[in-house]
């Protein structure tokens, strides 16, 4: 199974600090249909927009719209810090909510169960997983868990020793890492996005793993202080090879468009 993994496109109708995020959302969108066509699901964890407003969501519609992408190409969905709830559900009608209006869902793909969380908190760039939240995730992992499942969110769920981002992680770390040990034999991976940094590891020997921003990329911060940094590096999405035995992340840098393929002679 071939799985792609975007994250915070933030698109919006201006140029913020210098960077066109509709025109980058846009080659990665490219590189996409022209690589990897062949791919089984799409998923951007959060920050669709960057204002959360009805607008950007509308541009984002049409963004997509403009690839004609196959249907199970069409990218599921989840909310980041900067998005707007009633916004989106205004804008993707289709995309499936909890009993509490949260967009909490999950699918089933054979034996394997993808969990989409919503760790939305209007006002706040932290991540929150209220009790309600926690609830509907407790009693999705026990009705799945006989399945190899693999959980996506935007905000970062455990400190990353990267002081910027641990600063806006998820709140409810604690309460969340309880959650793990309990389902600890059946959730396989953590996938999310928010830093804007690569990161991949191992929490509660369950593996994790975040792309950059396909918008702006940062640097990661060891300092002991809060502060953010950009450079010339490259946005990127994230290509996973999922199987029964292993499950492989690679990086694409997209916008490095000329490749000179050698072959032997």
């Amino acid at each position: 199974m071939k799985i792609l993994h975007l994250s915070d496109p933030h698109i919006n109708s201006d140029i913020l600090y210098k960077i066109d995020a509709q025109s980058r959302f846009k080659l990665a969108l490219k590189h996409i249909v022209n690589n990897h066509s062949d791919a089984d699901i799409l998923i951007i964890t959060g920050d669709l927009t960057h204002y959360g407003n009805d607008e950007s969501y509308k541009i984002f519609i049409k963004i997509l719209e403009e690839f004609e992408l196959p249907d199970h190409l069409y990218p599921k969905l989840i909310l980041g810090n900067h998005d707007n709830r009633e916004n989106f559900k205004k804008n993707f009608p289709d995309v499936k909510t909890d009993q509490n209006g949260f967009v909490q869902y999950y699918e089933n793909f054979g034996n394997k169960t993808f969990i989409f969380l919503d760790t939305n908190l209007a006002g706040t760039d932290e991540g929150h997983l209220c009790a309600q939240r926690q609830e509907w995730l407790i009693n999705a992992l026990k009705r799945e868990q006989q399945n190899k499942i693999y959980l996506f969110m935007h905000h970062n769920p455990l400190a990353l020793g990267e002081i910027s981002s641990d600063a806006i992680g998820l709140i409810q770390k604690d309460e969340f890492k309880k959650i793990l040990l309990q389902f600890q034999n059946s959730i396989q991976h953590i996938f999310f996005g928010h830093q804007h940094i690569t990161s991949s590891g191992k929490y509660l020997d369950i593996t994790f793993s975040s792309p950059r921003s396909t918008w702006q990329p940062l640097i990661p911060n060891f300092a002991d202080r809060y502060r953010l940094g950009t450079a010339n590096t490259d946005p990127n999405y994230n290509v996973v090879l999922l199987s029964d035995d292993s499950l492989i992340v690679h990086s694409e840098d997209f916008l490095k468009t000329e490749v000179n393929w050698f072959t032997e002679e």
